[in-house]
């Protein structure tokens, strides 16, 4: 049971993606979602969206979606999950302050059973619960921020328990270098290479 928790994530995230696929495809969809598409492994986010607005300025809305795959069988599992690297979500937020990154929370269960036709047991995956988040908007607390991996990781606290607070983009931009200049390991040296590497500095 452990080893098909292991494998379960990439098949739950492929299994939203194609969901999305089928959305697109039935022409009546009531979210308007017009184009899907899979991104690659090191990409910011997993799925990329798009959406058809009844306006003539900015028709079009994109969200780049990061499917995170939990197990509801083990306690632990969607306790501090990696997000995405610090650098690289502030600097999707100066390139564009509409930016939109969904955080998908997909829960999910794993049971067997036998298989009389092969005598083998067979793994079944089931998504039992499901939470979606605009990280722009978690809260102070929810967020957390891990100095070990490159420029460091953006965390969630507990995948499964957040809530909200709306705030701009430029308020987002400010809570994340807190939580950067916050740990031993960063200065404000650091953060003025990175701020002059990417740009940020107008």
């Amino acid at each position: 049971m452990e080893n098909i928790n292991k494998i379960a994530g990439p098949f739950v995230e492929a299994w939203a993606c194609e969901t999305f696929v089928n959305i697109v495809e039935n022409p009546e969809n009531e979210w308007t979602l017009i184009n899907v598409e899979a991104l690659e492994r090191l990409n910011r986010a997993d799925v990329l969206l798009q959406f058809k607005r009844n306006q003539k300025l900015n028709p079009v809305v994109t969200a780049e979606v990061d499917v995170k795959a939990t197990s509801e069988d083990f306690v632990s599992s969607g306790k501090s999950p990696n997000i995405t690297s610090f650098a690289r979500i502030r600097s999707a937020y100066i390139e564009n302050p509409d930016y939109l990154f969904v955080i998908l929370s997909l829960k999910h269960k794993v049971y067997s059973q036998r298989n009389f036709e092969t005598g083998r047991m067979d793994g079944i995956m089931e998504v039992v619960k499901y939470n979606a988040y605009d990280i722009k908007y978690l809260s102070d607390s929810d967020i957390t921020y891990n100095p070990a991996l490159g420029t460091g990781q953006i965390q969630i606290r507990d995948i499964h328990y957040v809530t909200t607070i709306k705030r701009t983009a430029w308020e987002f931009c400010q809570m994340l270098d807190r939580k950067y200049l916050a740990t031993s390991r960063r200065s404000y040296e650091n953060w003025l290479a990175l701020a002059t590497k990417y740009g940020w500095i107008k």
